[in-house]
């Protein structure tokens, strides 16, 4: 009787799982305390960095990569080939990713930076933190969805598929997409500089 009840029970995230966003905002006041008292050792973290064009921070990579390795030892590469059995899900993804979000972005950043707060922010410094919108909102996050497919244990094998369409999908279209939306708000961007933050956006992971 207690076998059947137990498996109709909805499954909950762990203490840690559950309250990510709690420890996330800690991570953030910590790193803000630490870089007013040890302004030295914070600076010479961020010249721990390795490439040419875009620069990779190391210990960002480092923690990056132990975010993602545990998903990883999940991921069962026999079952790559079934996925092509499920399109809608990798559809779906593909259709927020590339033509919802980046267009969506780029006119709210357009209405607010642009419109509402032009009252409070000089032209100038509107047009960039548009530009910087743009850019965030053209290149799908990587890591972190890794992360939260872990944490809701979801299929490893078609969350793996669908960040490397992505990367794919990233390394043709983001800069044409960037351009396209920043020259719509009116704004000027470098197209070398709309290549390379293709390297910042996956390192970072912001999404």
């Amino acid at each position: 009787m207690s076998g059947p009840a137990s498996s109709l029970s909805p499954k909950r995230l762990a203490f840690f799982e559950r309250y990510l966003p709690v420890w996330v905002f800690l991570c953030m006041v910590a790193g803000v305390v630490l870089g007013n008292l040890l302004p030295g050792a914070t600076a010479q973290l961020s010249q721990w960095q390795f490439g040419r064009g875009s620069q990779v921070n190391i210990p960002i990579g480092v923690l990056l990569w132990l975010m993602i390795y545990p998903m990883m030892l999940k991921v069962d590469f026999g079952a790559l080939g079934g996925i092509a059995r499920k399109p809608k899900g990798l559809a779906v993804t593909l259709l927020v990713n590339w033509l919802i979000k980046p267009f969506s972005m780029a006119f709210l950043a357009w209405l607010f930076m642009q419109h509402i707060f032009s009252a409070w922010i000089e032209p100038e410094t509107a047009r960039n933190y548009t530009a910087g919108l743009i850019i965030l909102a053209a290149a799908p996050c990587t890591a972190m969805v890794f992360v939260w497919s872990y944490l809701t244990d979801g299929d490893p094998a078609y969350t793996l598929v669908q960040v490397a369409v992505n990367d794919l999908i990233m390394l043709v279209a983001f800069a044409p997409i960037v351009m396209f939306l920043c020259g719509v708000a009116h704004v000027v961007v470098n197209l070398h500089r709309a290549r390379v933050n293709i390297g910042f956006e996956r390192i970072e992971g912001v999404r």
